[in-house]
């Protein structure tokens, strides 16, 4: 037997439990019941594509179960063929309910040799395995739910976790096909979208172009995969760690390969990517945590909107968030502020517009809140009349909420209360 959780990438696995308890999306596995949905798939994969056996595609039938003997998969897998020019394989979770799916494109068939088309189906497997389904049908449903916006907060843990997830299902195909090599060809065919009689292939050449990724654009930490020479790096890294037993020279320690993991991830992620969008960030955060914070709490409301102020500039609003205790907050709000009040544009006006939506978002604007914006106001060099026109602009589009559960300031960050 293989010990699943032992290859499952560990910070997946921090997500998942920040996903299912954290924001409580465990609650809603029993709930959404896809039986009807899961049927009418398997309807529509017989009706337009071409289900596998050992009569109709012998070659791929025999690699499929294999892959599933090496993986000690025992739970039943439908596979199947469909028609497109496409490089695709994608698994989707029976529930119970019907056998797990399996669906090939025929380019990638017609394109793949067995040991790459190895590499793929353990990949989809590992899919399985971790039933990553599970938080996919929960995301699905509620992202296409009008009646309310999805926090920022909750769009970028499940961005990275579907990431994440790829690395977890990745180690599970190179546990099937352990050889970079193959798998290298793999992602170079995914990524040119050519067999290799159109180019040749060469592993160093390929990883070159890791070092051009560093300044990937903002809507690429959106994508549902992440990068494959990100991938194939972390797999490269895997393979020389100790959790992989056939590791033949002497094995990379875990903190070793957590760190490097960490370093190659980071490339997914994006920051701010100036000097302007780097004030802007050291503004909302020390001035929207002094605001919002300033009686030593903070309603929930509020971390949601502050958070989704940063979010525009950065993957990761978490680390711009750190302040060793309130008074570092004091500080660096004074020295930010300082900075903003010798800028002669208008952008200064456009944050304290934020810090004043901010401080209303509960519904109502008491005297302390008002000194507060009054107070940045001046720091900025904002003239009275202009704060005051601010405030009366952003209240129009306050609606009040009524009472939000809070969070108390506690070293670096807040904890419940």
């Amino acid at each position: 037997m293989i010990d699943y959780t032992k290859y499952r990438f560990e910070e997946e696995t921090v997500l998942v439990k920040v996903l299912e308890e954290d924001f409580a999306f465990r609650t809603y596995y029993d709930i959404f019941d896809n039986e009807e949905g899961l049927k009418n798939v398997v309807n529509s994969l017989l009706a337009n594509g071409v289900k596998l056996n050992h009569v109709i595609a012998p070659r791929l039938y025999e690699i499929c179960n294999k892959v599933k003997e090496v993986l000690h998969f025992k739970e039943d897998i439908d596979f199947y063929i469909t028609s497109s020019v496409n490089f695709n394989a994608y698994s989707i979770n029976g529930f119970g309910y019907v056998p797990h799916m399996i669906c090939f494109t025929s380019a990638l068939v017609e394109k793949f040799t067995n040991e790459e088309l190895t590499f793929v189906i353990g990949h989809e497997i590992g899919h399985l395995i971790f039933m990553h389904s599970q938080l996919n049908v929960v995301r699905f449903l509620l992202s296409n739910s009008e009646s309310k916006k999805i926090p920022a907060q909750i769009i970028n843990t499940f961005a990275r976790w579907s990431k994440y997830a790829e690395i977890s299902s990745d180690r599970m195909g190179f546990l099937a096909q352990p050889n970079l090599e193959i798998i290298g060809k793999v992602f170079f065919k995914f990524a040119s979208g050519l067999s290799e009689e159109h180019l040749n292939f060469n592993i160093k050449e390929y990883m070159k172009q890791l070092e051009k990724i560093k300044d990937m654009p903002r809507n690429e930490f959106y994508s549902s995969h992440p990068n494959n020479l990100v991938r194939l790096k972390c797999l490269e890294l895997f393979s020389k760690s100790e959790l992989y037993s056939e590791c033949q020279d002497t094995p990379m320690l875990l903190t070793d390969l957590q760190k490097e993991m960490y370093e190659v991830l980071n490339l997914l992620e994006y920051h701010p990517r100036n000097d302007d969008q780097k004030n802007a960030v050291e503004f909302l955060a020390a001035v929207g945590l002094y605001i919002a914070g300033s009686d030593k709490s903070i309603h929930s409301g509020e971390m949601e909107i502050l958070y989704e102020y940063i979010a525009r500039y950065t993957s990761q609003p978490e680390m711009y968030l750190r302040f060793k205790d309130f008074q570092e907050v004091i500080e660096r709000k004074n020295t930010i502020c300082e900075h903003y009040s010798q800028t002669k544009n208008d952008f200064k006006y456009y944050l304290c517009e934020q810090m004043a939506f901010l401080a209303i978002i509960d519904g109502r604007l008491d005297e302390h809140e008002k000194a507060v914006l009054f107070e940045i106001a001046e720091r900025l060099h904002i003239e009275e009349d202009r704060i005051k026109h601010i405030i009366l602009d952003v209240s129009r589009y306050i609606q009040p909420v009524g009472n939000k559960p809070k969070f108390q300031l506690d070293g670096n960050f807040f904890r419940d209360e």
